[in-house]
């Protein structure tokens, strides 16, 4: 990035990680945007620059991560399978996206549980990650994306990055040290497994009638 876009980067960082540390402190509902703005000393007007209200400031990384998706795993190059593109997007791409936030990530489950309208949020992306790995699958299975086997696939690979997640979290929320760093090549080793077991339990599955044959 050249300096422009850097600092821009590390403003948006900054709103966030104060956002996220008076969420956590005093409350979602009880913390104004003026007072993340007083806090990260920037103008109420620059917050809303980067980000529409206070839910896109809770979820920044994970839209940050839906977005990272759809460019490397959709959009990846020919000759590259799903699989390869999510291996890769998970330890070459996750970490560039996950790190700089990484106690604002400390500090989301405990938000998103504090109010109903986050936790909906927060299903609503999810559902929106696995679109766009059921996308990613359906290019190589010759599939819309909408049809049962790029689902099923897609599944797996959001519920295994998730389960790994959930774990290490119960594991690690506590540390002194919260280092995300570890968890990349842990998720990257379970979905290597958990998305090859998953190609061949989709044999079993019926294709879309369109293409049959084809």
């Amino acid at each position: 990035m050249g300096l422009r876009e850097r600092k821009k980067q590390k403003t948006r960082q900054a709103i966030v990680e104060v956002a996220s540390r008076l969420f956590a402190e005093q409350g979602y509902a009880e913390t104004t945007l003026s007072q993340v703005a007083e806090e990260a000393e920037v103008a109420l007007s620059t917050i809303f620059n980067y980000f529409p209200g206070k839910p896109e400031i809770v979820f920044a990384v994970v839209d940050a991560i839906i977005e990272s998706a759809r460019e490397r795993i959709v959009n990846r190059p020919e000759g590259e399978d799903a699989i390869q593109a999510i291996l890769s997007w998970v330890t070459t791409v996750l970490p560039d996206v996950e790190l700089p936030y990484t106690q604002s990530i400390r500090r989301l489950p405990e938000i998103v549980s504090s109010h109903p309208d986050l936790r909906a949020a927060e299903r609503l992306r999810y559902a929106l990650l696995e679109d766009a790995l059921a996308d990613g699958f359906a290019r190589d299975l010759g599939e819309p994306s909408d049809a049962m086997r790029p689902r099923v696939m897609a599944a797996i690979a959001l519920g295994g990055m998730m389960d790994v997640w959930s774990d290490w979290y119960r594991a690690h929320a506590s540390d002194a040290e919260f280092d995300l760093s570890g968890i990349f090549e842990i998720k990257a080793e379970h979905l290597r497994v958990s998305l090859v077991a998953g190609l061949e339990a989709i044999e079993m599955l019926p294709r879309p009638a369109s293409t049959v044959g084809v």
